[in-house]
């Protein structure tokens, strides 16, 4: 989006890093930054409009009212067309990404809930609201023993 780059970049770098170490999978598997966008906000909901109006190339993701447009390939046509998404719910729940197919007890579950709030913590789409390296440090799935 053209935020400017800081410390938080990084944490969401390890997030994403952790989640596909755990899970085996890719936490955005989009293939291009307007997919990448949308699987964000599927899994974080919509992006604040004081995060939209800051980007650099807002105007290629957002209309002039901070809703998003939907880059995608017509299922019929096979063209490309915009869809233009005013409100977008997170629909992604990263609880059960993140348990998969696993059985897991009560412990193992607190234990990947704790997981979960760490890497949502991480990947708070707005930066200046994102966990700082100093704070991810101290998180009790970092600290708290297995």
């Amino acid at each position: 989006m053209g935020l400017p780059y800081d410390y938080g970049i990084d944490l969401w770098s390890v997030a994403v890093t952790l989640y596909e170490i755990f899970t085996g999978k890719i936490m955005f598997p989009g293939k291009s930054n307007n997919q990448m966008l949308k699987f964000m906000m599927d899994l974080k909901g919509k992006y604040a409009n004081k995060v939209i109006r800051r980007a650099e190339f807002r105007a290629q993701h957002f209309d002039e009212n901070c809703n998003f447009m939907y880059h995608e390939v017509d299922k019929v046509t096979q063209r490309d067309k915009i869809t233009v998404l005013p409100v977008i719910k997170a629909t992604r729940d990263l609880t059960s990404e993140l348990i998969g197919e696993q059985n897991v007890d009560r412990e193992g579950y607190k234990q990947i809930e704790s997981f979960r709030n760490l890497l949502d913590q991480m990947t708070m789409l707005d930066p200046t609201k994102r966990v700082t390296c100093n704070e991810a440090s101290k998180h009790s799935f970092i600290v708290d023993p297995l």
